[in-house]
């Protein structure tokens, strides 16, 4: 069956496109935006966020049409692995709701000035996610294999 095979690819490009877009606004971030940085921080955090939820909804798909929720539920490599996505998540809100409050601003063409303090939360805060998804993969392939 061809569906297996296809919820697996979008998965994976869903995870290619949420560690690109997160390195994205890494590499653009810092203390003085212009207004089109601001706004390709703002779509690449779009973006981020959209394949986060695409990530969530073919991995729960892959569980019911691979090895089934038995499986997963019961290998603590699953839930280290959920709670790694769900901490990225929680530390995704702050820098998200920050990026929303420019919205008018940048619409307007005005880029964006954050507080020394406030930039280094927020560069901290994409550097934990980063980490964090670096830890996904040894996890997954943790859980796909079974046990030790």
């Amino acid at each position: 069956m061809a569906w297996p095979i296809i919820v697996a690819w979008i998965h994976y490009v869903a995870i290619m496109l949420l560690i690109a877009s997160l390195l994205g606004e890494h590499l653009l971030l810092k203390p003085e935006l212009t207004a089109t940085e601001a706004k390709t921080i703002q779509r690449l955090d779009i973006v981020y966020g959209g394949s986060a939820v695409a990530v969530l909804i073919t991995g729960i798909m892959r569980m019911f049409l691979e090895k089934g929720v038995a499986y997963y539920n019961h290998h603590i490599a699953f839930h280290i692995l959920f709670g790694i996505f769900i901490i990225a998540a929680l530390l995704s809100i702050y820098p998200t709701v920050l990026f929303l409050r420019w919205r008018s601003e940048t619409l307007a063409g005005r880029g964006q000035q954050l507080a020394q303090g406030q930039f280094k939360k927020i560069q901290m805060i994409v550097r934990i996610e980063m980490t964090l998804l670096l830890l996904a993969p040894f996890f997954a392939t943790w859980m796909a294999h079974g046990d030790f």
